[in-house]
C-alpha cells in the first residue's frame, strides 16, 4: 500500500512538472516572438 501511495505521489509529480515544463517552454516562445528574451 506505501508503494502504491508513492507511485501515485511520483504519477501526479511527473504531470506537475509536465504541466510546469509546458507553461515555462510557451512563455519562452512567447518572448522570443515578442523579441523581449534578448533584451
Amino acid at each position: 500500500m506505501i508503494s502504491y501511495t508513492l507511485n501515485i505521489a511520483q504519477y501526479i509529480l511527473l504531470i506537475a512538472l509536465s504541466v510546469a515544463t509546458g507553461y515555462i517552454l510557451n512563455e519562452i516562445v512567447r518572448a522570443i516572438k515578442d523579441g523581449t528574451f534578448f533584451d
